[in-house]
């Protein structure tokens, strides 16, 4: 049989184009990735979460996050809203994850990590309920006798497992208030705390002035510490929330309705004299500088944003 040159030719461009897709087809099915290891950074909804070990303090385990498996390697420490605590804290002597009503409501986790040989692995983990919670009311009334108090119509209480801010709350050590770098506070930095009762001495009410009118004030100097009288105030003392504060809050919900508390900012200007100790600050934001010996590479400036209590300083 003859065929024309234009039959040929037409056959011999649908060979090439043939093996040409062929060709694509194959690199396409083995370079599944175009470069190993790879970064990645997840922000989603945790689906399950499990323990190596859970008598080995600093096993690893794994972390499911919207169907992703990622693997959490051995001595990885996990951040908290106001702490940092190893995986192996993160779950009961069963292996059950400490995180109250998982499964009834949603819990986020952001991580980062690399892809290697297509495992994922973590370097970074921050685990919350809600991470972009932002509630904001005022106290309308408060049991100082349990310490719960409610902010409109929910209750809400300071997860406090050390007592540090009012009566202590055990039930969700892992959620807790920030003891040390106060996390309960008022605008301007300064401590505040639920009174434990009417004649609470590490939280009195004598720590909070009235007007002349009889309501507490929202705004006021601390005196000297040198000039503090008996019943007075004194700024090395938190000052108490009272019904009426106006309030900014994050919380854990733990069920019951129950918001335990982990930071709240109360819309309060309490200053202490300037030149005086204690002179609290508050950090809004901070950046970190890293040198690299490199003349060609920019420098960042490590910068803070700081507020200090003293209004003249």
């Amino acid at each position: 049989m003859l065929l024309s040159l234009r039959t040929l030719i037409g056959r011999a461009l649908a060979l090439v184009a043939l093996a040409d897709v062929a060709y694509s087809q194959t690199q396409t099915t083995a370079q599944t990735h175009t470069y190993d290891p790879s970064p990645f950074n997840f922000i989603g909804y945790i689906d399950a979460m499990t323990v190596n070990n859970v008598s080995d303090p600093l096993t690893g385990g794994t972390i499911t996050v919207n169907g992703f498996v990622v693997t959490v390697p051995k001595n990885l420490l996990v951040t908290l809203p106001s702490i940092t605590c190893a995986w192996s804290e993160m779950f009961d002597v069963h292996g059950t994850p400490q995180l109250p009503l998982l499964g009834t409501v949603s819990w986020e986790a952001t991580i980062f990590g690399n892809e290697v040989n297509g495992k994922r692995i973590a370097g970074l983990v921050y685990i919350v309920q809600e991470s972009v919670q932002l509630l904001q009311g005022f106290i309308t009334s408060m049991d100082l006798t349990t310490g719960h108090f409610f902010i409109d119509n929910t209750e809400v209480v300071l997860n406090d497992p050390l007592g540090r801010y009012g009566h202590p709350y055990t039930d969700n050590p892992l959620w807790t208030v920030d003891p040390d770098n106060p996390s309960v506070r008022a605008s301007t930095g300064f401590p505040v705390c639920i009174p434990r009762n009417t004649t609470d001495s590490e939280c009195p009410l004598t720590n909070r002035p009235k007007d002349g009118s009889g309501l507490f004030l929202t705004a006021f100097t601390m005196p000297d510490p040198a000039l503090v009288t008996p019943g007075g105030l004194d700024p090395r003392i938190m000052v108490p929330l009272v019904v009426g504060d106006y309030v900014t809050y994050l919380g854990t919900q733990v069920g019951d309705g129950l918001l335990a508390i982990y930071s709240l900012e109360a819309n309060l200007g309490i200053y202490t004299a300037p030149g005086t100790k204690p002179a609290y600050i508050t950090c809004e934001a901070a950046n970190y500088g890293i040198v690299v010996p490199d003349p060609t590479v920019e420098t960042g400036e490590t910068r803070p944003c700081l507020l200090i209590l003293h209004p003249l300083c």
